[in-house]
C-alpha cells in the first residue's frame, strides 16, 4: 500500500464576519516614514524636510540635533560611544558638535498615524457594523 494518500485540500478557517476581517486588512496599511527623533523630549521630524546643520535644534525644546546622541554612530558600548575609528572624543554627548562623521539617526514613525487618507470613521458606524450580516 503506498502511504502517499493525497486527499481533498484542508478547508479553509472561518475567519469569522467578513467586514471585520476586510476592515482588520485596511488598519494595519500604514504609511512608515523615517523621521528623526529627539533624544531630549521625543519630538519627530521628517527626515527629507530637516537638514541637520551644527546650529540645527529641535523645534520643541531647543536641544542641539548635530550631537552624538542624534547620530547614528552612536554607541554607549563603544569606546569613546562611537562607532567610527579614529574619532576626536567628544566629552559631552549631548552638546552640538562639528564631527565631520556625523549621520543622522534614522528611525520609523511608530505611532500609527495614517499619513494622508480619509480622517476618522464614525464610531457609531463601525460599532452597528460589527453585528450586520454579511
Amino acid at each position: 500500500m503506498s502511504k502517499d494518500r493525497r486527499g481533498p485540500p484542508p478547508p479553509r478557517p472561518d475567519l469569522g464576519n467578513p467586514e471585520q476581517v476586510r476592515r482588520l486588512k485596511r488598519s494595519m496599511e500604514r504609511s512608515a516614514t523615517e523621521v528623526i527623533r529627539c533624544q531630549n523630549c521625543g519630538h519627530q521630524q521628517l527626515a527629507q524636510a530637516a537638514f541637520i546643520s551644527a546650529r540645527s535644534t529641535c523645534d520643541k525644546c531647543s536641544t542641539p540635533l548635530h550631537s552624538c546622541r542624534h547620530c547614528r554612530h552612536f554607541d554607549p558600548k563603544a569606546r569613546h560611544q562611537c562607532r567610527q575609528p579614529d574619532i576626536e572624543p567628544v566629552s559631552d554627548k549631548g552638546a552640538a558638535n562639528s564631527c565631520p562623521s556625523f549621520d543622522p539617526r534614522l528611525v520609523l514613525d511608530a505611532t500609527g498615524k495614517r499619513h494622508g487618507g480619509r480622517g476618522k470613521p464614525d464610531a457609531k458606524n463601525l460599532f452597528d457594523s460589527l453585528f450586520k450580516r454579511p
